[in-house]
C-alpha cells in the first residue's frame, strides 16, 4: 500500500555545504547539482510526530573526515481533507469582475517591418 508523507528540507543548510564543496553534492551531465541523501523512517515519531527522517550523506571516500547533516523530517499524511456543503457555499465567480485589471505591457515591438516573409 503506498503511503504519502510530507514535509520540510532545510533549504539554508543545503546551500551553505553545497557552496562548502560538500561531497554530498554532484553536478550531473545535465548541469544540475545534487545532493546524495538517506531517508528513513523511524520506528517511533519523534516529539513532533515527525517518523521519517533526511540526512545528507558524504561520498564514501570522504566519510570519515566530512560529516553528514540532517535537512528534513516528515510526517504521515493523513491525506487530502474533503471538502463539506459549509466549505462551498460562500463560493462564487461572481466577484470575478471585481478583480483589479492589468493593462497589458504596450513596450513590446508590434511592428514586424524585418521579418523575411
Amino acid at each position: 500500500m503506498n503511503q504519502l508523507f510530507y514535509g520540510s528540507i532545510c533549504i539554508s543548510d543545503l546551500l551553505e555545504k553545497a557552496k562548502a564543496k560538500h561531497s554530498a553534492f554532484s553536478k550531473a551531465q545535465n548541469g544540475k547539482i545534487y545532493a546524495n541523501v538517506n531517508v528513513w523512517l523511524n520506528e517511533t515519531p519523534d516529539k513532533y510526530g515527525n517518523v521519517l527522517s533526511i540526512k545528507v550523506n558524504p561520498s564514501k571516500e570522504k566519510k570519515d573526515i566530512e560529516e553528514g547533516f540532517y535537512i528534513g523530517n516528515c510526517k504521515k499524511s493523513d491525506g487530502p481533507k474533503p471538502i463539506g456543503d459549509n466549505d462551498v457555499t460562500d463560493l462564487s465567480l461572481d466577484d470575478v469582475d471585481s478583480l483589479p485589471y492589468q493593462q497589458p505591457k504596450t513596450d513590446i515591438p508590434t511592428t514586424n517591418d524585418d521579418l523575411p516573409f
